[in-house]
């Protein structure tokens, strides 16, 4: 049974083939369903399982669990709980008021806020990400800015810091990371040579670390590069280290 609102309505509880929402739509209880589009406003009591892709274009906001294959935000979208989806595709604005997961990729070119831990295979970020406790990926690739309340763990991460503004973290961890200034910021910045800086309130811990415009009180590494701009109270490595005359290291020694 397929359900559609043009004007206004209520979707009960129940299992539904497609969902569309063209008009103003509210909802209580489980809800089951094969798609789910809202290109209206959306306002949800209901803990939510979609077998294929939700789509919020217009204004989406919901109280409860959601589960989905594929979820796309280009509009204005709210989850109050946990959030899980194979594929992430955010444009538009996205809050989740509770943990998300991502099985197979999430790519933010929006602005996106989770509450809770982040947990995605495959991470692109081209806007903003504010995460309140842990991110963790197996692959990282932020351009613009991230804001992470608790440790940033991934098996490769790469910062493009492309904006003024400053990114920040408790802790970071991973195999190889690697932190450097916008290449391909707008006018201003390149006009006035500026660029944000990474400020990681503890530790940044790798095997292959090449950094700049960063702060942190250590950097653990077998081989470390530390580029201008950055400030560091203390830099252990194992193989190979590598300072620039332009950075503040308070202390080196190899460990």
């Amino acid at each position: 049974m397929d359900m559609r609102i043009t004007g206004t309505g209520c979707i009960g509880a129940g299992e539904y083939d497609d969902i569309e929402i063209s008009g103003a739509g509210k909802s209580e209880g489980l809800i089951r369903c094969k798609s789910f589009d809202c290109s209206g406003a959306f306002s949800g009591n209901s803990d939510i399982e979609c077998e294929g892709k939700m789509e919020a274009s217009g204004a989406f906001k919901n109280i409860g669990t959601i589960r989905t294959k594929e979820f796309e935000a280009s509009g204005s979208a709210k989850n109050c709980g946990n959030f899980t989806a194979d594929i992430i595709d955010v444009s538009g604005a996205f809050k989740i008021e509770g943990n998300c997961v991502s099985a197979v990729e999430a790519e933010i070119s929006g602005g996106c806020t989770v509450e809770g831990n982040f947990k995605a295979a495959e991470l692109e970020v081209d806007g903003g990400l504010r995460v309140t406790g842990d991110l963790e990926a197996e692959k990282a690739d932020i351009c613009g800015g991230i804001n992470c309340g608790g440790l940033i763990n991934a098996e490769r991460l790469y910062v493009n810091l492309d904006s003024t503004a400053s990114s920040t973290a408790e802790n970071i961890g991973g195999s190889k990371i690697t932190i450097e200034k916008g290449k391909s910021g707008g006018f201003f910045c390149r006009l006035l040579k500026k660029s944000g800086k990474f400020i990681v309130s503890e530790s940044i811990e790798g095997d292959e670390i090449s950094i700049e415009y960063t702060s942190a009180k250590t950097v653990t590494g077998r081989n470390v590069k530390i580029g201008e701009k950055c400030e560091i109270g203390l830099v252990q490595y194992s193989e190979s280290i590598e300072i620039s005359p332009k950075a503040k290291i308070g202390k080196c020694e190899k460990i």
